[in-house]
């Protein structure tokens, strides 16, 4: 089973591989579900310009991981050559699209499939039977495609203009017989429903498909290297596997798209991102439309070394908004009357700004006392991380903010003082400090930090540009990458394992993310992964981080054949014999 699993992963990999262009939204779209949770569409043209202009090249890449230890058997290296002479037409786009299915009597299913463009179906029907996965299954010749599976969640489909690879999963439900006992699952009905499922893509009326879709379109008129489509198909499968049924919970959801598109530009890749809701979810975001996020909480940062940061604002009236649109506000209530508090005293108690920032993240070596079973305690020296952190919450309403403390207080996770509210037993327990004044919840790693960002008195080191990129929007987040790598190596006795973080460390730089308002008909993000090189393009980077990594796995696994067998030349064309005498 492994071996069949790892044939098929072969096959889907390598038509991401070998491919070698894209275009826009063509007629492979038209055999993709409307209901898809996800459509993934790689424009491995653009990709691959943008390699050959690194020298970088696919069968390199290949060659260098085979080098790694996961070479690959004599039959499936066969198979990846005769792949490039299958009847695959290398000049279109490459299309993965995911189908989640659920329900309460049947449990949930998923089906994952690659779709790539035919040029010559009999060429590639003849290949696939020379397949060793696939060469003593049937063949099915049914409406207009042929079809051969292998076990229940494998399968190949194609005709004429498109060859989809399906792997198809269910979660089976337990179930049992009158008497009580354990019914073993049927998987023959879960081959049934693959099938199924695949014959429906072959047959679907465009109406029914992503080409019927403006927004999936629409995505293509901006030229990028990828795109992801998303849909609330899968929430919505999710929900009907669950006894949960509120009233309007597939109003507020259904038909909610996202569409995104990927590009890997010279010194970083470049996600962009618009979410688009139904009119009834956007009636509700528009109604109750928020602020923007306090840079000022993150530029007072008492640190020179911030290593990340998540600033939130929003509007905390949504919250009630959404419990009268989904007539549930009386069931929430309900249930909280019991603990003397109701919903708006929730999400009115806070003001709608939420900050987390981390600084001067390090791993410094502790002793733990380990408690023993006769009573008396062992001390263990171990790397632990450490690093100062301050989160904060600006209080709303301070009547509903009382009555929410007051429950913290009887649950003894806090206590009350003559100013506020500090930390209770469970809080002084973990070393964090919590303090609550008229304006602000704050929970920070310790007091010194808290004190000097009241203070105000500091000023956090970071770029023009990334602050920038942070200000004005919703959400915003920040990560250095570089500062948490360089602090986690510090711990590492590991020589193989600190030289592949040191290639990842020195490709990577940070990351931003961010995301607007609600406009009145989207919400528009950004995600970029900023890298070290900013001249070299990202995409090349990340290539040769990979070869780097593999180079590196080589030796290990190398060095640990040589070290358990005694080769010694294995070990000396490593450079490590004298480390091994001296073992």
């Amino acid at each position: 089973m492994r071996k069949n699993l790892f044939s098929l992963l072969s096959f889907l990999t390598v038509i991401t591989l070998i491919a070698s262009c894209g275009k826009k939204a063509a007629k492979e779209a038209k055999y993709i579900p409307k209901d898809a949770t996800a459509v993934v569409v790689v424009n491995l043209e653009s990709l691959e310009g943008k390699m050959k202009k690194g020298n970088i090249s696919m069968d390199s890449l290949i060659k260098k991981v085979q080098t790694s230890g996961d070479t690959l058997s004599t039959s499936d290296k066969k198979m990846l050559e005769d792949f490039k002479n299958s009847g695959i037409a290398f000049d279109q786009n490459l299309y993965l699209f995911i189908v989640q299915k659920g329900s309460m009597q049947k449990g949930e299913a998923n089906a994952i499939n690659l779709l790539a463009t035919i040029k010559d179906e009999a060429k590639f029907e003849k290949f696939v039977k020379e397949q060793e996965l696939f060469k003593d299954k049937e063949v099915v010749k049914a409406n207009g495609f042929s079809y051969v599976a292998s076990g229940n969640n494998q399968s190949i489909a194609w005709n004429k203009e498109v060859v989809i690879a399906t792997m198809y999963n269910k979660t089976m439900k337990s179930s049992f017989d009158s008497l009580g006992n354990y019914k073993m699952p049927d998987y023959t009905e879960t081959k049934k429903e693959h099938q199924a499922e695949v014959t429906r893509y072959f047959g679907l009326k465009e109406a029914e498909s992503v080409a019927s879709l403006a927004v999936f379109n629409d995505m293509f008129k901006e030229k990028a290297d990828g795109y992801l489509f998303a849909t609330s198909a899968g929430t919505l499968a999710a929900l009907s596997a669950t006894p949960l049924n509120l009233p309007k919970i597939e109003e507020l959801i259904k038909d909610s798209y996202s569409a995104t598109t990927f590009n890997f530009e010279d010194g970083k890749i470049v996600a962009k991102g618009t979410s688009y809701t139904n009119a009834f979810l956007g009636s509700i975001l528009k109604k109750y439309a928020g602020p923007v996020v306090n840079i000022n909480a993150l530029e007072k940062f008492p640190s020179q070394n911030i290593n990340g940061a998540m600033l939130v604002s929003f509007n905390p009236e949504l919250f009630g908004g959404l419990l009268k649109e989904l007539e549930v506000g009386g069931i929430v209530d309900g249930f909280l009357s019991k603990q003397g508090i109701t919903s708006a005293d929730i999400y009115k108690c806070l003001k709608g700004e939420i900050n987390v920032i981390v600084s001067d993240f390090s791993m410094a070596e502790r002793e733990v006392a380990v408690p023993m079973p006769d009573g008396s305690t062992f001390k263990n020296k171990t790397s632990m991380p450490s690093a100062k952190m301050i989160f904060t919450a600006n209080i709303g309403d301070k009547a509903a903010f009382a009555r929410v403390m007051e429950k913290a207080v009887e649950a003894g996770m806090v206590t009350k003082t003559a100013t506020g509210y500090s930390g209770g037993a469970i809080m002084k327990a973990t070393g964090m400090y919590l303090t609550v004044d008229a304006e602000n919840f704050v929970i920070a790693s310790d007091s010194a930090t808290y004190f000097a960002y009241k203070a105000g008195t500091g000023k956090a080191t970071l770029s023009a540009d990334v602050l920038a990129k942070l200000k004005g929007k919703s959400t915003a987040a920040f990560i250095d990458i570089n500062s948490l790598i360089k602090a986690s190596m510090s711990s590492i006795s590991d020589q193989q394992l600190t030289k592949m973080l040191t290639i990842v460390n020195n490709t990577f730089k940070n990351v931003i993310f961010s995301s607007d308002n609600f406009d009145g008909k989207s919400v528009k993000s950004e995600f970029e992964v900023y890298m070290a090189d900013t001249k070299q393009n990202s995409l090349v980077s990340l290539f040769k981080m990979v070869e780097g990594l593999a180079v590196i796995s080589n030796e290990k696994r190398v060095y640990s054949q040589g070290y358990d067998n005694g080769n010694q030349q294995a070990l000396k064309d490593l450079g490590v014999i004298d480390e091994v005498k001296k073992k």
